[in-house]
């Protein structure tokens, strides 16, 4: 909770000066009434005369707090009490922590004056910040507050603070769907590093389900894979308590593409199968989404160097996405896409073009020449090409899908970098070792900037690197 409040006190001081006063009294909020609440918290709230409130209203500064130690103790040592009849009464599972609170009184009642002191010094605080909200609050309130507080009351402090939080709820609630607004936007437009910085403001002022789920997807393919990371672990958290499978199978298998894309492979394939293992038994096996948790297993199996059981399950995939979504689908172009990379490992280098190349082609009727997986596609047909001895019509394809990609995803992103190091590999075919290095070195800056340190792409640039011959 700490963490939210922090958060949104960041965004709300960057957004509109005028809120500061409340975003100040929020955090405070969160520090010292988190903690301090429940040793003061009384019953009922003190009733004080308004000769009494009348002395200490703001415009009448006093020195500070009238709690003595006599008080401090007598309150202490009456809400100790009332804990001991609460632990008497108490489930198993709450008595640790009401002993724990109850030493921690028994400490402050051993050592009263170093307590008392801390507490004048939270109250202190506490007045200070109810004086910031007198003219949304009214004077007479806060008046009434901070004579409690001075009474080691902090009812009243509390229910302002309350009322406080719930006015500002509402405007976080109406900025978080404003920013996942613009983050469609930004999604519609194929501005990936936009979208993940405005879903990612969704995600952080309320973080639910959907808000969650475009914040991981658009880190991840904005290249911020720690961030996607984070972003999936509590997705995954929070689908588990939803209590829905669909979601909880959603959920993990975006959570494990991120974790596939950092290469900790046998952590996303137990993810995946659980993902699958959810899907069978809710949507079935005829399912589009079925198809696509099998998909991308399959990928997993095949970064193992699995490849035959991946292929098979690319098949299976593709044959339950041709009877439901149709061969004209930019799910199914994937589908094919994927499968020819794993025909490609095999050496079936023709079959593998030609499935590109089909890929390619339901691209150019859906989702356009100028997208991302369009750029991905083109770049493997490419690698195809070029394991076929074209080298020069694979550097023009890789150069094209190169452009793309730094025109949509950027050029800090891991598959950016895939692309400059496929390039400079082809570059060395054609014994233009020179334009290479640049190319393998601007590669490894980005891919040591975005994946784990042990990443395969990290050693294959430096191996890469070490063997280049000069032209």
């Amino acid at each position: 909770m700490l963490e939210y409040w922090i958060a949104v006190k960041e965004w709300l001081v960057a957004e509109a000066a005028w809120v500061v006063p409340l975003t100040a009294i929020i955090t405070a909020l969160a520090v010292l009434i988190g903690w301090v609440k429940w040793p003061f918290k009384r019953d009922r709230p003190t009733q004080l005369a308004p000769e009494t409130i009348d002395q200490i209203k703001p415009s009448q500064a006093r020195d500070g707090p009238a709690l003595t130690v006599s008080e401090f103790i007598r309150l202490r040592r009456e809400l100790k009490a009332d804990l001991e009849q609460e632990l008497a009464e108490a489930a198993e599972g709450e008595k640790t922590q009401l002993r724990a609170r109850i030493a921690e009184l028994e400490s402050q009642i051993a050592n009263p004056e170093k307590s008392l002191a801390e507490a004048r010094k939270r109250i202190a605080d506490l007045e200070a910040l109810l004086d910031r909200e007198a003219n949304h609050i009214g004077g007479d309130r806060i008046a009434e507050a901070k004579a409690a507080l001075e009474q080691g009351d902090y009812s009243l402090a509390d229910a302002i603070f309350a009322e406080i939080e719930a006015r500002n709820e509402l405007a976080i609630s109406e900025t978080a769907r404003a920013a996942y607004g613009r983050g469609e936007v930004a999604e519609a437009e194929v501005r990936w590093h936009d979208a993940a910085r405005h879903y990612a403001d969704a995600a952080r002022l309320n973080p639910g389900y959907d808000a969650l789920f475009k914040a991981r997807a658009y880190a991840w393919r904005a290249g911020h894979l720690d961030a996607a990371h984070r972003y999936g672990a509590d997705l995954v958290a929070l689908a588990r308590t939803d209590g829905k499978p669909e979601k909880t199978a959603a959920a993990l298998n975006d959570h494990a593409l991120t974790i596939n894309a950092q290469g900790q492979y046998a952590e996303a394939e137990g993810l995946y199968r659980e993902a699958l293992q959810i899907g069978r038994a809710t949507i079935g096996e005829g399912h589009p989404d079925y198809a696509t948790n099998l998909n991308n297993l399959a990928l997993v199996l095949e970064a193992q160097g699995r490849y035959a059981e991946a292929e098979g399950l690319y098949r299976q995939s593709s044959e339950i996405e041709r009877a439901t979504i149709g061969e004209g689908h930019p799910n199914y172009a994937i589908g094919l896409n994927n499968l020819a990379l794993v025909v490609q490992a095999q050496g079936r280098y023709a079959e593998a073009e030609g499935l590109y190349r089909e890929a390619l082609e339901i691209d150019r009727a859906t989702i356009g020449e100028m997208h991302p997986e369009y750029a991905n596609r083109m770049g493997n047909l490419a690698l195809v090409v070029q394991a076929q001895g074209r080298y020069t019509e694979a550097e023009g394809l890789y150069r094209q899908s190169s452009e793309i990609e730094r025109a949509t995803i950027g050029e800090e992103h891991p598959d950016y970098a895939v692309g400059l190091k496929n390039l400079a590999g082809v570059l060395v075919k054609l014994n233009r070792a020179t334009e290479a290095r640049p190319l393998l070195e601007q590669a490894l800056a980005i891919f040591r900037a975005t994946l784990p340190a042990d990443h395969p792409h990290i050693a294959g640039v430096q191996s890469q690197l070490a063997v280049l011959p000069d032209d």
